[in-house]
């Protein structure tokens, strides 16, 4: 039992401590940014470090210490985008009277240099890996680009009950692409990806007679997907994720929602 739930306790504790961290991090006041993102940058090199040191080892301590490495890159870029470094072509809210095929175009080009930093870093990642070890490092990250690809497509056609109150003020603008008004066919195709992703996980944990380094990866990668799941259904039902992380929105806008509606009623209209 323990086999099971010291992976899984690890993978939740990670999530929640990393994004909250995350988001206090971007929330800060924009003078003190570039002290942020140096202390950021250093942490990434480390977390490059931790990864190649990975690579060395095919043990169930080097899985571990992949899934934090690969974590840590991953909330480098997390941290460039919502403290506004590093986000896409433009940055403008979504013009008006524009069809489905333009306001997607207009909203890759908000964020697209971000999309190219995730994927980036996916290469190297990769390649990295590809000099030994379990390749878990690859692995996670890999999920956690896929899990929010799916996630930006569910916000985009349409989910209820976004928590944009996670969002920094400076993003404000992306709000004005997203919709509210419907549960969107991003949102059934990313929820059943997972969901299949999951049930695959539990069905090989119970079928496949694993060794323990890859039985720890499974169970890491099946838990991480199960949260993604948990993650879908906050979109769409009456339960804010963001008091999850309150302690690490001081300043949150929950006071701003109406300009948020205004938006994505404009968008709605058209």
């Amino acid at each position: 039992m323990t086999d099971y739930v010291l992976p899984i306790l690890f993978v939740i504790l990670l999530w929640w401590s990393s994004t909250g961290a995350i988001l206090w991090l971007a929330r800060g006041m924009d003078k003190q940014m570039s002290l942020r993102l140096i202390g950021m940058t250093v942490l990434c090199a480390l977390g490059f470090t931790a990864l190649i040191i990975s690579t060395l080892h095919e043990t169930v301590w080097a899985v571990y210490v992949a899934f934090v490495s690969a974590l840590i890159i991953w909330g480098w870029v997390e941290f460039t985008f919502l403290a506004g470094l590093i986000t896409g072509k433009t940055k403008i809210e979504c013009p008006e009277n524009i069809n489905e095929t333009s306001r997607f175009v207009h909203a890759f080009n908000v964020i697209n240099h971000h999309e190219f930093t995730l994927l980036g870093a996916l290469v190297v990642i990769g390649l990295i890996d590809m000099t030994g070890g379990s390749a878990m490092a690859s692995k996670t990250f890999a999920c956690m680009w896929l899990m929010r690809i799916g996630a930006k497509f569910a916000i985009f056609s349409g989910v209820p009950k976004l928590s944009v109150e996670m969002m920094p003020e400076r993003l404000a603008y992306l709000q004005t692409y997203f919709r509210s008004d419907r549960i969107g066919w991003g949102f059934w195709a990313s929820i059943t990806g997972c969901t299949l992703f999951f049930a695959s996980g539990l069905y090989a944990l119970t079928h496949v007679d694993y060794g323990s380094v890859a039985e720890t990866q499974t169970i890491m990668l099946t838990a991480l997907v199960g949260l993604a799941v948990i993650e879908h259904f906050f979109m769409v039902l009456p339960v804010a994720d963001s008091r999850l992380w309150s302690w690490a929105m001081p300043n949150s806008r929950t006071n701003k929602t109406n300009t948020k509606g205004k938006t994505q009623q404009r968008i709605a209209a058209e």
